[in-house]
């Protein structure tokens, strides 16, 4: 339920395990959890194993990490399945932005496990089904839209010792920089623990590929939204400016899950949930946590899920919150990979390395997203069926260049549009290159195509463009950059 001391980056974050593993990194295996220890709480140890054997099992769509140690030297295991060869991260290499990925992250608070657990169950299925053909289709339209990350344990130390907090007593979900609490938002505090560098390092790992998140708790049934920290301090609405695509995805993991659907609370909380959803700060403000923190950081759609009403429910009751959580876990997956809009920026061979600024006009369905490459990039948005304009901007030139698109997406659909950097303008007789001359007429010296993915429908249709060069506006969206000296 919601409810340190390194100041330095960790240097070699990500361990791409082959299988090997177990000797190289010192670990001797453990054996897993028989057929009738199926429904218990897995170990630490035992995850560790877990992951090792699911990679062995589907070395090419499955493949396992850690990506950091506890307090205690505890690994922090991750899978990540994917059917697309370039989805998987390297150390130092993030994966292509060209598809979307997905994060669910467990044991933020080690008193609360059911996430962890029902996470296994969930890899479980996705990595034996990744790339078969006799899979379940709802697994092969999921993976054919994007990646799935699982980081089963962000606090394996107090899974250990059975309490909230890491093995400093440092509750995690309170441990990020904070954006009303620190000046200097995001940049590093000095307090944060070893777990919670790990984890930025990851997410900052994945890129803009990570379009959505979730981290798995107990001790309520709801659905949370950002923002969690408010300015006064008291139980008040702070919703950020995507609300409408929050409360949209919200509804996709609640409205399959009738228990979900309707809770309103309990005790003190009673009538305090709508329909099983609730903004953060309007339940009780908290500051330091890692969704405010991922989404502004990050521009990732962060979110909380409380699963059981119980922190630590009996084992007895997991196939049954297994059967409860699973519908809603998968319609989760597939609103943030299957459905949505991605805006395919494309380079011309031989181009410089420039920043884009990649912004969505429709209000409140999503953020504003820069980038710095010379090769093709993507940005992605999960947003609802509907009709979608933005604007992409190369604001590499004092004078900034830009095209507006235009498109649909459609149920169970990916739509992707495409820019290109429009060309100079011709210059005119004595003029310099951008001294006069005529005008491109709209839609000219840009490129800009329409793609619908998804189930494989629809065919390349030319999007609404408008090609303009316009200096940036003084009220325009500035997007929060992490800076790297922070590091």
């Amino acid at each position: 339920m919601r409810s340190g001391t390194s100041s330095q980056r960790l240097v070699g974050t990500l361990l791409v395990l082959n299988l090997l593993v177990a000797t190289c990194s010192g670990e001797s295996a453990v054996p897993l959890p028989t057929d009738s220890e199926r429904w218990t709480y897995w170990s630490n140890d035992q995850i560790g194993e877990f992951v090792r054997q699911m990679q062995a099992k589907n070395p090419k769509h499955c493949k396992a990490y850690n990506v950091g140690q506890s307090v205690l030297g505890k690994q922090m295991w991750s899978l990540t399945v994917s059917t697309k060869p370039d989805a998987f991260p390297r150390p130092g290499v993030s994966p292509s932005s060209l598809s979307p990925s997905f994060l669910f992250i467990g044991g933020v608070h080690g008193d609360e496990p059911v996430g962890r657990q029902l996470m296994i169950y969930l890899a479980e299925e996705l990595c034996l089904g990744a790339g078969r053909s006799d899979a379940d289709p709802e697994i092969g339209a999921i993976l054919a839209g994007g990646t799935v990350h699982l980081l089963f344990a962000m606090n394996p130390d107090g899974f250990d010792l059975r309490k909230r907090g890491n093995a400093n007593d440092v509750d995690l979900n309170r441990n990020f920089p904070d954006p009303i609490k620190e000046p200097r938002f995001p940049e590093l505090t000095g307090k944060e623990e070893p777990e919670t560098i790990a984890l930025m390092n990851y997410i900052d790992l994945l890129g803009n590929s990570l379009v959505g998140a979730t981290h798995l708790h107990g001790g309520a049934l709801v659905m949370v939204v950002p923002f969690d920290g408010n300015r006064d301090g008291t139980r008040s609405p702070n919703p950020t400016p995507d609300n409408e695509l929050y409360l949209y995805l919200a509804k996709r993991y609640v409205e399959v899950q009738p228990e979900m659907a309707a809770s309103t609370g309990i005790g003190a909380d009673e009538g305090l949930f709508q329909n099983g959803i609730i903004q953060g700060s309007s339940w009780y403000p908290l500051w330091g946590g890692l969704q405010d923190f991922f989404y502004l950081k990050n521009k990732v759609y962060f979110t909380t899920v409380e699963m059981s009403d119980n922190k630590w429910p009996s084992q007895s009751t997991l196939p049954s919150l297994w059967s409860q959580h699973r519908p809603s876990m998968y319609a989760y997956m597939k609103a943030h990979l299957e459905q949505g809009l991605t805006v395919q920026v494309d380079f011309p061979p031989g181009s410089k390395e420039e920043s884009v600024l990649v912004r969505m006009l429709n209000p409140e369905m999503g953020s504003p997203v820069e980038f710095r490459s010379k090769t093709t990039h993507s940005v992605h948005y999960p947003v609802p069926a509907g009709n979608y304009s933005l604007r992409v901007e190369w604001r590499s030139q004092e004078v900034s260049e830009g095209v507006t698109l235009a498109g649909e997406v459609r149920p169970g659909e990916r739509t992707t549009l495409r820019a290109e950097k429009p060309s100079e303008p011709p210059t005119s007789a004595g003029g310099g290159a951008r001294g006069g001359g005529a005008a491109a007429p709209r839609g000219e010296g840009a490129q800009s195509r329409m793609r619908r993915g998804g189930s494989g429908k629809g065919g390349v249709a030319v999007s609404a463009v408008e090609n303009t060069s316009t200096t940036p506006g003084p009220n325009e969206p500035k997007p929060t950059m992490f800076p790297t000296s922070s590091f």
